[in-house]
């Protein structure tokens, strides 16, 4: 059996900054930290973020109003423990690392640009700490032992055995995975802990109607709403940006941050419907909008549809809405037609799609659901099983897109190594002292 001080399971973000922040915090460098992870390399997640830039947090956060960047059934937790570990912090330990970084309108990254930095960061001061990392190692049980000197967490993980006094489960979710793996759910669950189911967050959304491969690779700037209708509620969400249309639905940033509030309400047995506004730009002055549509309609008399309808949108979102307003391309502006015409231009303000499904977990950036907050204390420990401490996206905290999420794995993981390593030291001292006494 191989005896350690702290077992980190999970080589991602928050794994491997509570593998530094607990070397950091073991005043004695007498701790022995081990990180088991499942795959081959760690950080494999890392290297894709932000396109491969990795956007490693965001300076436009506040901590005083953190529900406007995450969701979790208990958003008043978040504030203690940002303040904890905050943006700031994350920027002066990279900086302390030896690592440079860029801001882009409050988006941060590594001055390279390059995701990879941000790992080799992260593993070069695991290499000048000590700590051993351990690969191809998935876990397959902990128990937790009280008797005598085997007192601690038992792993059995690759083939071996080991003991742990603290163990942190930074396992991460099954976002971005082709199989769907609710390992570390499972092990959270296994100490007792609820799991809030995990969902698909920052995904694309698959929705009704045989019109969308003709919209295929459109970009657009868009508002889009989410309606929202189950079990007598009825809510409404908006997002505006670039939308990108697909054969099966929308995506784009504005879509990933509707997503989660979509896959809920689909999951409970909800209605979800997504309108699209095209020509968001006439939000502030319908009175204008008016105007144009009237002087269209006057001016191009007589006209094709393709020309009535030109420069206003992409033109394969204008054939969409034309078909589905029963008019051709070729028609003419005459009064026959203009009932269907004004069809068409209430349809770019409000083209109203169902939404029937999330993509799967392997599209999707993140997941929501997981451990409530509530489960663990100001120092991520649980409340069920001293000495365990859960960090990361295994927590129920999930964030918009724009370095939020990664801000997330940083803060937990840094707490959760911080008071691991701490809780070692408090029992070792008093065992120290109970001596004299």
């Amino acid at each position: 059996m191989r005896r350690r001080d702290i077992g980190i399971i999970g080589g991602g973000a928050s794994g491997l900054m509570a593998a530094i922040s607990a070397a950091q915090a073991d005043s004695f460098n007498s701790c022995k930290i081990t990180v088991l992870e499942k795959k081959d390399r760690v950080g494999k997640k890392l290297l894709a973020t932000g396109n491969g830039k990795c956007n490693l947090t965001n300076l436009s956060f506040s901590v005083d109003n953190p529900e406007q960047y995450y969701r979790s059934q208990n958003t008043e937790a978040l504030s203690g423990l940002f303040q904890q570990f905050g943006v700031q912090d994350t920027l002066n330990q990279f900086r302390r690392m030896g690592m440079l970084v860029m801001d882009r309108n409050g988006y941060v990254y590594p001055l390279s640009q390059q995701a990879a930095t941000v790992l080799d960061t992260l593993r070069f001061t695991l290499e000048e700490q000590g700590t051993e990392v351990v690969t191809d190692c998935a876990v397959e049980r902990i128990t937790f032992s009280g008797t005598g000197r085997d007192t601690g967490f038992l792993v059995k993980a690759g083939g071996e055995d080991w003991l742990f006094q603290r163990l942190i489960l930074a396992c991460g979710s099954m976002a971005g995975e082709k199989k769907v793996d609710y390992g570390g759910y499972a092990l959270a669950k296994a100490f007792g802990h609820t799991i809030l189911r995990p969902l698909p967050a920052l995904v694309q959304l698959r929705c009704a109607g045989s019109f969308w491969k003709g919209l295929a690779g459109v970009r657009c700037d868009a508002r889009i709403q989410l309606l929202i209708s189950g079990q007598g509620t009825q809510e409404r969400c908006e997002e505006q940006g670039e939308l990108q249309l697909t054969d099966y639905g929308i995506s784009g940033i504005p879509v990933f941050q509707l997503s989660r509030f979509a896959a809920a309400a689909l999951d409970a047995g909800g209605q979800v419907k997504a309108v699209i506004d095209f020509l968001p730009g006439f939000q502030e002055n319908e009175a204008l909008w008016q105007q144009l549509v009237e002087e269209k309609c006057a001016s191009c008399h007589q006209r094709s549809m393709e020309v009535l309808f030109s420069g206003l949108v992409n033109k394969k979102i204008i054939q969409t809405a034309v078909k589905l307003c029963g008019l051709h391309m070729e028609d003419r502006a005459e009064r026959k037609n203009l009932p269907a015409i004004k069809k068409v231009f209430a349809l770019l303000r409000s083209f109203e799609v169902q939404v029937t499904d999330t993509n799967p977990f392997a599209n999707a950036q993140v997941c929501a659901g997981g451990v409530p907050l509530t489960e663990v204390d100001a120092h991520l420990e649980s409340r069920i099983c001293p000495g365990l401490y859960l960090a990361g996206e295994l927590l129920d905290v999930d964030g918009r897109c724009g370095g939020y999420n990664l801000q997330w794995a940083w803060t937990t993981g840094y707490i959760a190594g911080k008071y691991a390593a701490l809780s070692l030291e408090k029992t070792a001292r008093q065992r120290e002292k109970g001596k004299r006494g």
